[in-house]
């Protein structure tokens, strides 16, 4: 792939489909904690066939601070990340510098199921509070643990206290990280640019918890639940089986009864709003990846996401098929062209 040369405007990306746009804003995306733009484990970012792992390494500028990053994986390795080259954890990927996406594969997220929904939260949730990724990673352990008991059919209740401690804990935590990240998106789509409909942000409660339940709720609740957890054999309320729900305010109507378009264009103000709310929270905008993200926008909406980006002084990166959709940005942005050559991506200035 050739080189990038970039002046801190907002980068411009395009080309046919198939050309390699996504694969770039992938590699950037791998700068930041968990799996990327397109959730592919990691084992599956090779090129295939030849399988000789990856790597990605960048020099950021977090407002004086420079950090040379890299982050790799050799072929049957796991992934190591290297910032000011010392190994570090992927945690620490999120500590210095922030990055957000928004790409095709989201626009399902308001009709497919509450996984995704959690998902979606937790990554948003990560960029505000980077321990949310440990802490997710506790909860899954402890959850599978319960899990296995109840999988195998185990009633000695002192078993279920010791996991249930812990599981409670960590989902605790979990839901009240949650709710610092809804928190702050709430607020910052209250100011957001009235061209972008609003949406107030909700973990759904259920009939057994609510996103506020503290610890030991949570762990009675466990407790409760253990018989009918049993016939299950795993486990049917916690933490993990919230949802996240989001309000048109508009016309008062969830985003889920809301049309294509709509749901497209809330998704385009909830990731504004974080935006915007990470770079008041710690002071310098996130880095913000838009993949296809303007192609089914009307000319105004484009027009307006082009000025609100311009005015979150964000280093961004946008892609599309065709040049004509940045062209009322062209002065004020570095733009590039991508073709395919016998399956390797070549990127020329435009």
């Amino acid at each position: 792939m050739s080189k990038m040369v970039m002046t801190g405007r907002p980068v411009a990306i395009f080309g046919a489909n198939g050309a390699g746009k996504t694969n770039i804003l992938e590699a950037i995306s791998l700068l930041s904690p968990g799996r990327g733009i397109r959730n592919a484990k990691i084992l599956d970012i090779s090129r295939k066939p030849e399988d000789l792992g990856w790597k990605v390494k960048a020099t950021l500028k977090n407002n004086e601070e420079i950090l040379e990053v890299e982050t790799y994986l050799d072929n049957g390795s796991s992934r190591i990340v290297k910032i000011d080259e010392k190994i570090q954890s992927q945690i620490s990927l999120g500590q210095s510098y922030k990055v957000l996406w928004l790409s095709p594969l989201m626009d399902r997220l308001w009709t497919e199921g509450a996984e995704g929904r959690r998902k979606f939260l937790d990554r948003l949730t990560l960029n505000f509070v980077p321990e949310h990724g440990p802490i997710f990673i506790r909860f899954q352990k402890c959850l599978r643990q319960r899990n296995r008991l109840l999988k195998d059919n185990i009633n000695d209740g002192k078993w279920y206290d010791a996991v249930e401690e812990k599981l409670s804990i960590e989902g605790a935590n979990l839901n009240k990280n949650r709710l610092i990240a809804i928190s702050m998106i709430d607020n910052a789509l209250e100011n957001l640019n009235p061209v972008f409909p609003k949406a107030k942000l909700a973990l759904t409660e259920s009939q057994y918890l609510d996103s506020s339940t503290s610890a030991e709720e949570l762990k009675q609740v466990f407790k409760d639940n253990r018989s009918k957890d049993l016939r299950a054999g795993r486990t049917l309320v916690g933490p993990h089986r919230l949802d996240m729900s989001a309000l048109f305010v508009e016309k008062n109507n969830y985003v889920t009864n809301c049309s294509t378009g709509e749901q497209k264009a809330i998704l385009i103000s909830i990731i504004l709003a974080n935006a915007w709310s990470l770079s008041e929270c710690f002071g310098v905008p996130p880095v913000l990846l838009l993949d296809e993200v303007t192609a089914h926008l009307d000319e105004q909406r484009r027009s307006e996401l082009y000025s609100e980006i311009l005015n979150l002084k964000a280093q961004v990166f946008m892609t599309g098929t065709e040049k004509n959709l940045f062209s009322s940005i062209s002065d004020v942005s570095d733009q590039f062209e991508v073709h395919d050559n016998k399956g390797t991506s070549q990127i020329t200035p435009a």
